[in-house]
């Protein structure tokens, strides 16, 4: 059986999580939650207080209640695309349905969850939304006229450089490499540079796609 190194990628506990919420008894329980599980937290009352922290004092990630009055939680989420700022927004609400759930996608949330929820289920897609912002950021995607259109950009994180290291020793080994990550997290990148170190540079790299429906 063929090793099929696994890149696993880089995830801190020492993230800043904006809760916001006109409840303060719902903010106090969730923010007590992610701070037990080791995240740095800030709350906010309502929308335009949590669009001034963050012009003041930018988050990681939010969490945004739906209902809220003046200003709900789409309303923000909105608000915040238009100003160019691309923090991951989970939306929560007591009041879910399918046609709110689409609205906060469309709108550019990560996840929407309807109360109640367990603390377990929220921690882990608060991790996995903050892991895939990290790699969206860490691994881009660059066009240059020179003719080469992948480049691979690394961020500062030892985790990143270690990833790097695992893939150039992919590169030059005959093993079977499986790349595992939601769309958008750079695999494309690593696939092109895995193929770039190895020894079957100067040969085509076939790249296979999905055809729109």
């Amino acid at each position: 059986m063929s090793s099929k190194p696994r890149l696993d990628w880089f995830h801190s506990m020492s993230d800043k999580i904006l809760i916001v919420d006109d409840e303060a008894s719902n903010r106090n329980i969730l923010g007590q939650e992610l701070i037990h599980r080791g995240y740095a937290v800030d709350l906010a009352g309502d929308g335009r207080e949590a669009i001034r922290k963050l012009e003041s004092a930018p988050a990681d990630l939010m969490i945004l209640d739906y209902m809220m009055p003046a200003m709900n939680g789409l309303d923000v989420l909105k608000e915040l695309r238009a100003l160019g700022n691309e923090i991951p927004v989970i939306m929560i609400t007591a009041y879910g349905s399918v046609e709110r759930a689409v609205d906060a996608m469309r709108a550019g949330a990560y996840d929407f969850i309807t109360r109640p929820f367990e603390p377990d289920h929220i921690a882990l897609v608060v991790q996995k939304a903050l892991e895939r912002h990290r790699l969206q950021r860490e691994v881009e995607v660059l066009t240059e006229e020179a003719g080469q259109r992948h480049r691979l950009v690394m961020g500062d994180s030892p985790k990143m450089r270690q990833v790097v290291e695992t893939a150039k020793r992919a590169a030059v080994s005959n093993a079977t490499v499986m790349l595992l990550g939601e769309s958008g997290t750079g695999k494309e990148v690593f696939a092109r540079n895995i193929h770039k170190w190895s020894n079957r540079r100067d040969k085509p790299f076939p790249s296979l796609r999905k055809s729109a429906t």
